[in-house]
């Protein structure tokens, strides 16, 4: 992956951060351990797992463009490769 391409692919993980951490409190306790789907800045969907995230948004944003964050009662960075530390041990 080229430089420019990762320094995007970080800034789309950033603003998605941002609204994810703006969006928390709105967010209901349901949803609470499940795994937020991210794209371009908005929640597109939660699910049980990070493989179950990972699967969707790899079908459906084969541009890797997006980011998965837990909801907990506090935001947590999971960074730029976080979404693919859990593949490899999958």
């Amino acid at each position: 992956m080229s430089d420019e391409k990762r320094q995007t692919k970080q800034q789309e993980v950033d603003a998605n951060l941002a609204a994810f951490l703006e969006e928390l409190p709105n967010i209901p306790a349901l949803y609470r351990g499940k795994f937020a789907l991210l794209r371009d800045r908005k929640i597109v969907g939660y699910y049980d797992t990070v493989s179950d995230a990972l699967d969707i948004a790899k079908k459906l944003y084969p541009d890797d463009r997006f980011s998965v964050q837990i909801v907990t009662d506090v935001g947590v960075n999971l960074g730029y490769y976080s979404y693919a530390v859990p593949l490899a041990t999958a």
